[in-house]
């Protein structure tokens, strides 16, 4: 397991602190650090690379007992390259050329770098990436070269209205990935509406309004990112092949660091991004970034781990930067978190299946707009209680074996599109709607203490086979046909499918034709309507069960539709003006009556049908984002009850109200419980008051008392079916004092 800080960022810290802080990071049980190689401070002047600080520290650390991971910079570029490429900026749809200059992050400059589609610029990346890696390559402490730091395109945190990049070369690489998808300008005019006569007179769309060419361009750069990773892994690979070469993401990016979603705007898709390396991972800041309060930035933080671990496929991934001190903005720094915080954070890791926490950064930032803030360790390198807690919760959980406890999958899922979120980007920047949507989705189970995990389309044709049950498709207006097909075949299968509002309405060009959707092959649909909520103070329009009960809210639409096939479950009244004035009149919804299903002012807004040996339901609003925005109490409860509240095929029953619950098993054989083989229930507590769980296997109840802002660990094994542990983990705290 991983577990340190990140230690250096040229200059900074200074040489005077070098041998007490890594002494005390020994000391806190920590095992690894982070330094960073910045080009612009490595090779200074052309083809001169100098590491004379690195090794320094690097020999430092191996005194100590450290291993070391380098991270490579190349955002920080040297201006002489500037100099010799000044063609190679990153360039705006409105030609601004973004030139380089002093980050928050970089205090030597040459950000955001330059733009890897220019071949000089890809090349001279590369080879530092590769020269650094094979200086590296014999010193023996040095474990992981991380290729990219936050891999996104760089300028957007800096530039999130604009749109990038439409440089020379982009637009080479953009009209070249148009050909292998579309193959003939015929076939690109066609989906595109256009009237083309040349590829190069192919531009990025300098606003919105067609989405088909937004979608693609969009969808482009993140296979060009992907791209440019594996050319920075080859790098790596080239100069030490006998080291772990890794990367992590700012967040999952289908959430974005703040939860307005991130996948359109900064470009980077987790589910692109870890297949390339050894080592996957991300940053977190929660208290800075993630929530107003406790409570939720501990879920924002969850949310984030668990699409990290999905996208991760059973590859190792841990948490490389976590927050360590107070954020920015404001003079003095932001929020600080304390121990409290950095428990449950060390938590969450280990539930999501998660091998450790590197955390950002170990001391004070002296410099720059990030002064004074991120310190693990006070103003003058002195521990606080936060560092006391951090190294507390490295030596509970390396103590613990959890290096080799593998993620146990539950047979819930949430499923997520990349067409999807792209489409509400393409929308004028509405992913924010699905950002809450997968949050809405996830935080009723979190409440309700059910077991979940997500499911990307792009893997969802094998997820029956891993034991997928139950999977919920929230806001899925644009879907590809293969990704509608996949979802249709696990139902068949024997799969319980259930998708919102408008479900496929859209394919992945964001072009409508409902014929072609799910919702049409499933209940033979017809008669398609959508109502838009505009008006929440004359309530939202309710959807009503056949004996007059609430099944759930509208939110935002209400989409109805007459069916052919299947059960007819809830309804709404008809959208006309006269039965609008006679909703107002008398009180929708708490007067509508029982509605028949041939009554001309009732429409069916809630469906469902068996499909193979399975069945696919579908709800006409969208009540996993009404559960986030308004924790409606109808919508929280319609989301709990598509789930099974076990979670995990192999336990009988299950009740963890309020707490976060996984499974890890500690054996390569995941089928035998209680059988020689040792399972693992970990169990996290987001709030003040305390918990409680119990599980039964196999007839065997297992209970435990999880305290406030803790977790305990559950042994299942054949030991532990005699005998429950119930670790929890301040008992050490108050042995140790801390």
């Amino acid at each position: 397991m991983y577990y340190g800080a990140q230690y250096y960022r040229p200059p900074f810290p200074r040489k005077e602190f070098w041998e007490k802080d890594l002494k005390n990071i020994k000391e806190l049980g920590f095992n690894i650090i982070k330094l960073w190689a910045v080009w612009n401070d490595v090779e200074r002047k052309e083809g001169v690379f100098t590491f004379d600080e690195l090794d320094e520290l690097v020999e430092m650390a191996k005194g100590y007992g450290l291993d070391v991971m380098i991270n490579t910079i190349v955002e920080g570029a040297p201006y002489w390259l500037y100099e010799k490429y000044p063609d190679c900026f990153y360039e705006s749809v409105k030609g601004e050329k973004i030139t380089p200059g002093g980050p928050a992050n970089i205090p030597t400059g040459g950000w955001p770098g330059l733009c890897m589609d220019h071949p000089e610029a890809a090349e001279a990346i590369c080879q530092f990436i590769k020269e650094t890696s094979a200086h590296f390559k014999d010193c023996e402490n040095v474990v992981i070269i991380d290729v990219w730091n936050e891999p996104h395109l760089e300028p957007m945190y800096d530039y999130p209205s604009e749109l990038l990049c439409a440089c020379k070369a982009s637009n080479a690489e953009f009209r070249k990935w148009l050909k292998v998808r579309y193959q003939t300008l015929e076939n690109l005019n066609k989906a595109w509406y256009r009237r083309y006569s040349d590829w190069n007179q192919i531009v990025p769309p300098p606003r919105f309004g067609t989405y088909p060419d937004m979608m693609d361009w969009r969808r482009f750069w993140l296979y060009n990112l992907r791209r440019w990773l594996e050319e920075k892994v080859a790098a790596a690979r080239a100069g030490a092949p006998n080291k772990l070469i890794q990367t992590h993401c700012a967040s999952a990016c289908y959430m974005g660091a703040v939860g307005n979603g991130a996948l359109g705007t900064e470009l980077a898709d987790e589910f692109l991004l870890a297949e390339p390396v050894d080592l996957f991972g991300l940053s977190s800041f929660p208290a800075w970034l993630m929530g107003n309060t406790r409570e939720e930035h501990f879920l924002a933080h969850m949310i984030n781990l668990d699409i990290i671990s999905a996208a991760s496929r059973g590859k190792t991934f841990y948490q490389v930067e976590l927050q360590g001190g107070a954020g920015k903005p404001d003079v003095l720094g932001h929020v600080t978190p304390d121990k409290y915080d950095m428990r449950v954070w060390n938590w969450n890791i280990i539930a999501a299946g998660g091998k450790g926490a590197v955390y950002w950064q170990y001391a004070c930032e002296p410099a720059g707009v990030e002064s004074p803030g991120f310190g693990l360790t006070g103003f003058e390198h002195e521990n606080t209680e936060r560092s006391l807690e951090a190294g507390r919760c490295a030596r509970y959980f390396q103590k613990k074996g959890l290096d080799e406890a593998a993620s146990v999958l539950s047979m819930n899922g949430i499923c997520i599109s990349r067409n999807a979120s792209l489409f509400l980007f393409a929308a004028e920047r509405q992913e924010k709607m699905y950002a809450d949507s997968l949050l809405g989705a996830y935080k009723v189970c979190a409440d309700a203490g059910i077991p979940v995990r997500f499911v990307h389309t792009d893997y969802l044709e094998n997820a029956w086979d891993e034991g997928l049950r139950v999977l919920y498709v929230p806001m899925a207006i644009a879907l590809s046909k293969k990704e509608q097909d996949d979802i249709l075949a696990f139902a068949e299968k024997g799969g319980k499918v259930v998708v919102e509002a408008a479900a496929g309405f859209y394919d992945e060009r964001g072009e409508m034709d409902v014929r072609t959707s799910l919702l049409k092959c499933v209940f033979e649909a017809e008669d398609f309507s959508i109502l838009y909520q505009e008006n929440a103070e004359r309530g939202k329009k309710a959807i009503m069960d056949r004996d007059g009960c609430l099944v759930c809210k509208g939110v935002s639409y209400v989409q109805t539709m007459a069916i052919h096939k299947g059960d007819a479950l809830g309804f709404v009244e008809d959208a006309s003006e006269e039965a609008e004035e006679s909703a107002e009149r008398d009180g929708m919804p708490e007067n509508v009556g029982k509605p028949k299903e041939t009554e001309g002012n009732k429409r069916c807004a809630y469906a469902r049908s068996t499909y193979g040996k399975g069945c696919v339901e579908w709800i006409g609003t969208y009540p996993a984002m009404m559960a986030k925005r308004e924790a409606d109490e109808a919508c929280t409860a319609f989301v709990q009850n598509v789930f099974v509240s076990k979670g995990y095929d192999m336990l009988q029953e299950l009740e963890a109200e309020g707490l976060i619950v996984r499974m890890l098993h500690k054996s390569a054989d995941a089928e035998a419980l209680c059988n020689g083989e040792k399972y693992i229930l970990v169990a996290v507590n987001q709030h003040a008051e305390e918990r409680k769980v119990m599980v039964k296997v196999q007839g065997e109840v297992f209970e435990a008392a999880v305290p406030g802002y803790d977790g305990v660990l559950l042994e299942l094994s054949s030991e532990a079916c005699e005998k429950a542990s119930t670790d929890a983990s301040n008992k050490e705290e108050k042995k140790n004092g801390c």
